[in-house]
C-alpha cells in the first residue's frame, strides 16, 4: 500500500475518536529510509501501526486503558500510562501525552486526602496501612477502584513524575504549571514513604522492598527536584541511588528485592530509561548477564525466574527494555534483533500481547490462570509503547552514526 493509501486508511479508522489532523506527526516514520528487517531498522509501518493502537486506547478523559480486550485490565495504571505517554512524546504526539498528564493530576487530586493521611501517619510513627494508601490504578474516569486487587504500589507515582518531567522538557516547558499541586503531593509521598515495603511492579510480594520500585522512586525524586526547584528531593534521590549501587556491589548484581536474591528483568529500567546506572557499570552488566541466563525464553524475556502468571512467558515490554539497554551499550545489532522479535509478535489484527508461550513453558499454571480469568491479554498498550520507544531510539542512533556495527555486547 502506498503512503497516501495507508494514511487514508488510518484516518478512516481513527477519525471517529481523534483529530485526524494530528496523524501525520507519527506517519513520518513511513518516509524514513530504514531497511525493514535490517539490523537496527525500525520497520516504519509497524511503528505507525503501534502508535495508532496507542491512540485508539486513549479514553476521552486522557487515560490509557491497559488492554482493550482483557476485562481485568480495563483500567489505567500510573506506571503503564507513564511509559505510554513517554512513547507518544518520542513520536511528537505531545497533545495526547499532555492529556494523560492532566488526567493523572486530576486522579491524584482525588486521592490527595489519602496521601496526606499517609504522611501524617508516617510522621506520627504509625505503621503503614496498605489498604488505605493511594492506589496504583484508577478507572478511566479517574476514580478509585474498589476491589480485592493489591493496590499499594509506589512505583507508578515515581514513574509519573519522571514521565511528566520528560514531557515538559520535550515540549519546551520548565515548570509543571497547573500540575504543580499534584507534583508536590506525589513528591512528598514518595519522599517519605518511597522505601516502604509494598507490592512490586507486577503487583506481587507486598511485604518486600523492591529494587525496581526504589529505582522508580529515585527517578521520580530527581524529576520532582527539576520541576519544583527543591534541592532536598535531588539530595534524597542521590542518596537512594548510592544505596542501590552499594547493595548491588555488595551482592554482585541487582537483586529482585531485599529478601529475594533472584533477578527481575524490570531492573533494566535502572539503566534505560531512568539513567540511574550506566550500561557498563559492573553490577548492572552482571545483572544483564544473569537476566540473559535466567530469563531469556526463545528470544524474549520473562519477568523473573519464579514467575507463574499465565505460565510465565516472554514479555515484549521487557524484551524491548533489554533492547534499549543494548542501544545504550552501543550493541545496535543486538538491539535490532530485540526490536525484530517484538515486531514479529504483532498479529494480523495489529495486536501485541502481554506475553507469549506461557502455555508451553508452564502449562499447569497457564491453565490455572485461564480458568480463573480467561485467555491472557492479546493486546497490551504498554507492549506497543515499549516497541515504539525502542524503534525511536534505534532510529536516533542510526541517524547520528549511520553505522550498524557493534561494540562489545552488553552482558557478554
Amino acid at each position: 500500500m502506498s503512503f497516501d493509501g495507508l494514511l487514508s486508511s488510518q484516518r478512516k479508522k481513527l477519525s471517529g475518536r481523534f483529530d485526524a489532523a494530528r496523524l501525520p506527526t507519527y506517519f513520518i516514520y513511513l518516509m524514513k529510509e530504514a531497511e525493514p528487517g535490517g539490523p537496527g531498522g525500525s520497520r516504519a509501518p509497524d511503528v505507525a501501526r503501534s502508535v495508532a493502537a496507542i491512540l485508539r486506547s486513549q479514553h476521552p478523559s486522557g487515560a490509557f486503558v491497559a488492554s482493550p480486550d482483557f476485562a481485568q485490565y480495563h483500567y489505567c495504571w500510573l506506571r503503564d500510562g507513564s511509559f505510554v505517554a513517554h512513547a507518544l512524546d518520542l513520536v511528537g504526539e505531545h497533545e495526547a501525552a499532555e492529556r494523560f498528564h492532566q488526567w493523572c493530576a486530576q486522579a491524584i487530586s482525588g486521592v490527595a486526602p489519602a496521601i496526606l493521611a499517609a504522611l501524617r501517619r508516617r510522621r506520627a510513627g504509625e505503621p503503614v496501612e496498605a489498604s488505605s494508601m493511594p492506589p496504583a490504578r484508577f478507572s478511566l474516569d479517574g476514580d478509585v477502584v474498589a476491589d480485592e486487587w493489591p493496590n499499594f504500589q509506589i512505583d507508578g507515582y515515581g514513574t509519573w513524575l519522571w514521565s511528566l518531567e520528560d514531557h515538559l522538557r520535550r515540549t519546551g516547558s520548565d515548570a509543571p504549571g497547573n500540575l504543580a499541586p499534584a507534583v508536590e503531593w506525589v513528591a512528598r509521598y514518595i519522599s517519605e514513604l518511597g522505601t516502604s515495603p509494598c507490592y512490586d511492579v507486577w503487583e506481587e510480594y507486598g511485604g518486600s522492598v523492591h529494587t525496581t520500585t526504589l529505582g522508580c522512586v529515585c527517578a521520580g525524586l530527581r524529576s520532582a527536584a527539576a520541576m519544583l526547584g527543591t534541592p532536598s528531593f535531588s539530595e534524597q534521590a542521590e542518596a537512594l541511588r548510592a544505596r542501590l549501587l552499594d547493595e548491588a556491589r555488595n551482592n554482585g548484581r541487582f537483586r529482585k528485592s531485599n529478601d529475594n536474591t533472584s533477578v527481575d528483568a524490570s531492573s533494566l529500567w535502572l539503566c534505560e530509561p531512568f539513567g540511574l546506572v550506566g550500561p557498563a557499570e559492573g553490577p548492572f552488566a552482571e545483572t544483564v548477564r544473569e537476566i540473559l541466563r535466567e530469563l531469556d525464553f526463545e528470544g524474549g524475556l520473562r519477568r523473573y525466574p519464579e514467575d507463574t502468571y499465565y505460565g510465565g512467558g516472554a514479555w515484549p515490554v521487557l524484551t524491548a527494555s533489554l533492547g534499549l539497554c543494548q542501544v545504550a551499550a552501543g550493541d545496535v545489532d543486538a538491539a535490532g534483533a530485540r526490536l525484530e522479535w517484538v515486531g514479529h509478535r504483532v498479529d494480523k489484527a495489529g495486536r501485541l500481547a502481554e506475553q507469549f508461550w506461557g502455555e508451553r513453558r508452564d502449562p499447569v499454571h497457564y491453565r490455572e490462570w485461564v480458568d480463573h480469568w480467561g485467555p491472557p491479554a492479546a493486546d497490551l498498550v504498554w507492549s506497543h509503547a515499549m516497541y515504539v520507544a525502542l524503534a525511536c531510539r534505534l532510529d536516533e542512533v542510526r541517524a547520528a552514526a549511520n553505522v550498524t556495527t557493534t561494540t562489545e555486547p552488553i552482558g557478554s
